[in-house]
């Protein structure tokens, strides 16, 4: 009996202590311990995101120069390598063997049925590819032109040289050279590209309008397509047949200089025969146009950003793919956007400096 009333008194105390207990006393209920998120899963392949310095490979822009075998062009490519690295996207060089604007319709329509993403080109003829970009821009495809221009085509941008500016000023040159002559007719002998491109006849025309009004007149203009081999021909042909009847040579475009002076033995004999009064304006320089300052056979050479257009080309282009804004400016009369990319005058006070060895 004690044992049992000493088992009840403990009973009632214990019960006693529990009622007792409120917040803040005695030892607090457990809470349960919260738990980490399991980690999401990873992405499939279909799912991974690229990393900074891999392509993306839904983005694909495609330059197209005139001719595979222009050295005119090889900065452009190396602008266009290095605007895809720094914007991680895929970049394509896709050159005809000629310039030769079938051959780019034909290059345009593979892009056509490919769905790229973008296409900057520099047209061989500005009518002869205005169609055929008019159905890549329906297609959905972002296109832009460099360096000579198809202005009816529909394209965004154009980036490149101001031509008719650049023929301005070799025009402006021209006639400071001569501007201490004596003779009644200066005589100019000029070479052009392929016969109606944009870029190559917005030059002409700058360099016509610079020298109206004084004694300086253009006899003859012989094209070379763009190429540089046909450029010394005609070049060393007329002047072989006409140097006597010549005071200046103007080079729309600096083809006959890709090649050493040694390839333009006429053209040098004729220049060495009276520097004084026989001169040569060229648009273009290259390294290879060193060689021919050396030996003083040009008097100015108006230079041209390849690298900057092939570089700025893919940038907007990209820019316009991801709808962010252009860096180019509009301009009363000329449609789209114009981004003008960086020239130099070189001559033989500056040119030691101006260009780099090769």
């Amino acid at each position: 009996m004690k044992k049992f009333i000493t088992l009840l008194m403990v009973l009632v105390m214990l019960v006693a202590i529990v009622g007792c207990s409120g917040p803040g006393t005695g030892t607090p209920e457990p809470t349960e311990t919260p738990t980490e998120a399991p980690p999401a899963e990873a992405p499939g392949p279909e799912e991974e995101e690229p990393a900074d310095d891999e392509p993306k490979k839904d983005i694909t822009i495609v330059v197209i120069p005139q001719q595979l075998g222009n050295i005119v062009f090889l900065p452009a490519k190396e602008g266009m390598e290095d605007a895809g690295k720094d914007l991680g996207i895929n970049v394509e060089w896709h050159a005809p063997v000629r310039a030769d604007a079938t051959l780019q319709v034909e290059i345009i329509e593979g892009l056509i049925e490919r769905k790229v993403d973008g296409i900057a080109i520099s047209c061989a003829h500005p009518d002869a590819l205005k169609d055929t970009l008019a159905r890549a821009i329906e297609a959905g495809i972002a296109v832009s032109t460099f360096d000579a221009d198809s202005p009816d085509s529909g394209r965004i941008f154009y980036c490149g040289t101001e031509n008719y500016e650049a023929g301005v000023l070799c025009g402006q040159h021209m006639v400071e050279l001569f501007k201490d002559s004596t003779k009644d007719k200066i005589r100019v002998a000029q070479l052009e590209g392929i016969p109606g491109a944009f870029d190559i006849t917005a030059r002409m025309e700058g360099f016509a309008d610079a020298i109206a009004g004084t004694n300086i007149e253009v006899v003859y203009t012989g094209p070379c397509d763009d190429d540089v081999d046909k450029a010394v021909v005609v070049v060393e042909d007329y002047t072989r047949a006409n140097g006597d009847n010549i005071d200046a040579w103007f080079m729309a475009g600096g083809w006959p200089y890709v090649v050493g002076p040694d390839a333009l033995p006429e053209l040098r004999k004729w220049r060495e025969a009276d520097p004084e009064n026989r001169k040569v304006v060229t648009m273009d320089v290259f390294p290879s146009s060193k060689a021919h300052f050396d030996l003083n056979l040009i008097d100015v050479a108006v230079g041209q950003s390849f690298y900057n257009m092939g570089y700025q080309s893919v940038e907007n282009l990209y820019k316009h793919i991801i709808g962010e804004p252009i860096d180019g400016v509009e301009k009363e009369g000329f449609p789209g956007l114009f981004i003008a990319t960086e020239g130099e005058v070189v001559t033989p006070e500056n040119y030691k400096e101006m260009i780099p060895d090769e």
